[in-house]
């Protein structure tokens, strides 16, 4: 967020965006606002997801990182006295009753030494947020998104861990310390192979849509036609794509490396300790 942002009164002091007001004691949006007040209503947990706890915080970036947002929140003078004087859930306003700093201690976690068992299990809980993000963005994917919730909902179930490699390998934050972290060689591997594609910004997205337009897991004819038409689209933007910028081996590249990804989903331990919860994540997404 620029600086600019920063002291424009009409700005959200947290993330830039248009300001609603003042909100426990902060000019700020009302997405700045609600995230606020959830955080110390729930007492969440949060852990930077890039470890170093300085990710950028703006209109387009605010909900990549939990724990920057929250902490940007802190910084800027928001009250966490006044969430908790409001009148919320009756069980809520006991516990703070008895324990008034209780929630404040709790939402920002320091992540504990790698090598131990805490730290391991934290930088996991990390995946799961970056997983989490990687779902919602597929959900967002122009073509994907015009499918009926059912329809995604089966897609996603199949195809998630490629959504999360493909992501993950080029995430816009560095993440490599938290993958060393996790103690997954083969996830490392994983990412490490994906990283090799370099795909800019428009060749992700093509690629997640042929990702997320399998018409073997459509639910019915209807589906699997139209599951088709949008890979067909995507195969031949992406072959524009590539043969404009003068790139003739790219287009065979891309394939190649993203039938990597699908021969290989299963290969992490983030695989089996994730593949049970992807439906209960996307009933909330």
């Amino acid at each position: 967020m620029s600086l600019l942002s920063i002291y424009n009164n009409n700005a959200c002091q947290v993330c830039g965006d248009q300001s609603s007001g003042k909100h426990y004691g902060v000019s700020c949006c009302d997405g700045c606002s609600c995230f606020f007040k959830r955080s110390v209503r729930k007492g969440n947990h949060y852990a930077c997801i890039a470890i170093k706890g300085n990710c950028v915080v703006d209109k387009a970036r605010r909900n990549w990182c939990p724990y920057c947002r929250f902490k940007r929140c802190l910084a800027v003078g928001m009250n966490v006295a006044a969430v908790q004087e409001e009148r919320g859930p009756r069980s809520q306003q006991a516990h703070n009753h008895h324990h008034p700093q209780h929630q404040r201690q709790l939402q920002l976690v320091s992540p504990p030494p790698p090598t131990s068992p805490g730290g391991q299990a934290l930088h996991f809980q990390i995946l799961a947020q970056i997983l989490v993000t990687c779902l919602r963005q597929a959900k967002l994917n122009e073509q994907f998104r015009l499918l009926a919730r059912e329809q995604q909902d089966v897609i996603l179930q199949v195809v998630w861990s490629e959504c999360f490699i493909l992501r993950a390998s080029h995430w816009s934050l560095d993440i490599s310390a938290m993958i060393e972290g996790c103690g997954d060689s083969q996830l490392k591997l994983l990412l490490s192979e994906a990283q090799q594609m370099r795909a800019d910004v428009m060749e992700l997205n093509f690629l997640e849509t042929l990702i997320l337009s399998r018409k073997e897991l459509a639910l019915n004819a209807d589906y699997a036609l139209i599951l088709e038409t949008h890979a067909n689209g995507a195969l031949c933007a992406l072959a524009r794509y590539t043969l404009h910028r003068s790139h003739w081996l790219r287009f065979g590249q891309l394939l190649l490396g993203l039938r990597q990804l699908g021969l290989r989903r299963y290969d992490c331990a983030l695989s089996c300790m994730f593949r049970n919860v992807v439906s209960d994540i996307l009933k909330t997404l």
